[in-house]
């Protein structure tokens, strides 16, 4: 499950798909719906809160993230 945290105290669920480096691993479907290279080596996970133990927001980020991800999907069912 892929989240996105417009704010604090707010999550959006952006994507659910798989974790397992198959054709719909959530992680391959997001560095596809931003236009990133998807990385050779293994990923490291980035930290999930800050030190005050609350998630990181950017209502920006999350919604470009949301909106990569609605585009790839209109477009992947356009193809089918």
């Amino acid at each position: 499950m892929l989240s996105a945290w417009p704010a604090e105290d707010h999550a959006v669920v952006v994507a659910v798909g798989r974790h397992d480096q198959s054709s719909e691993d959530v992680y391959s479907l997001l560095l596809e719906a931003l236009g990133l290279k998807i990385p050779d080596d293994e990923r490291e996970k980035p930290p999930c809160c800050g030190n005050a133990g609350q998630p990181f927001s950017d209502p920006e980020v999350a919604a470009d993230i949301a909106n990569a991800i609605e585009r790839l999907r209109r477009a992947r069912r356009r193809v089918r």
